[in-house]
């Protein structure tokens, strides 16, 4: 993990008091991560695994429809449709810190719910959160064709944003295989040709060229030792 840095998203508050500082940052300890991406594409399983959860977590920290896995429909509609903020210690260790992970609905619906979605992203960020130190766009390893629709909803929050957006984005392939048979069988896919892929879909982005990527499998079979090994670096 590369160090990140603080993007402010304080837009119509000003700056905050030391005060209120202190009191947003015991709410919402740092690192802060939001976790954007399409519907379906695994963002609600890398949340609880950051979180050190089950991915058959059932919501009970706050009521909403969020950190649950699983689709509604044959449209792939994802099941998370709140903007949440959950906290707890990284992986659920206590000698490890505590983070803050955003979970948000997915992209890809109708014009309509994707600014609905925007929207919510915006005010949660804007009016609770305050700030952030990573957006962790989720992407399934084995969808690598160009998506105009990803292009337009990332080019909306660079203009939200700022063109430091793109600096604290942290690429996330999901359902990427630790298996070194399914590796040999999909040889031409490794992760340098998947980032080379996303980096080709941001191109006409300022800082893409920098952008990193972890490969992420919740499915992994832990009894498997490399394959755990592989889960707990990335």
């Amino acid at each position: 993990m590369f160090k990140l840095t603080i993007l402010v998203v304080i837009t119509l508050h000003g700056v905050l008091s030391d005060e209120s500082l202190e009191k947003n940052a015991e709410t919402f300890p740092s690192p802060r991560i939001v976790i954007l991406g399409p519907a379906g594409s695994g963002k609600s399983r890398l949340g609880n695994s950051l979180l050190g959860r089950s991915k058959n977590f059932a919501n009970t920290v706050d009521g909403k429809e969020c950190f649950e896995i699983g689709t509604f429909g044959e449209d792939g509609r994802g099941k998370t449709s709140d903007v949440c903020a959950h906290k707890g210690h990284f992986l659920n260790e206590t000698s490890r810190p505590k983070i803050t992970v955003i979970d948000t609905p997915g992209f890809g619906m109708m014009k309509e719910e994707e600014e609905e979605t925007i929207t919510k992203v915006v005010e949660a960020l804007r009016d609770e959160v305050k700030y952030v130190d990573a957006f962790a766009i989720v992407l399934k390893s084995t969808t690598n064709r160009e998506s105009r629709a990803l292009q337009n909803i990332i080019d909306i929050y660079v203009t939200i944003f700022g063109p430091a957006f793109m600096k604290n984005v942290i690429l996330v392939a999901s359902f990427w295989s630790y298996s070194d048979n399914q590796q040999i069988y999909d040889s031409d896919l490794t992760e340098e040709s998947w980032l080379a892929q996303q980096k080709q879909l941001f191109k006409n982005l300022k800082g893409v060229d920098k952008l990193k990527a972890v490969y992420f499998n919740p499915n992994y079979y832990s009894k498997d030792e490399n394959q755990a090994k592989r889960f707990e670096t990335e």
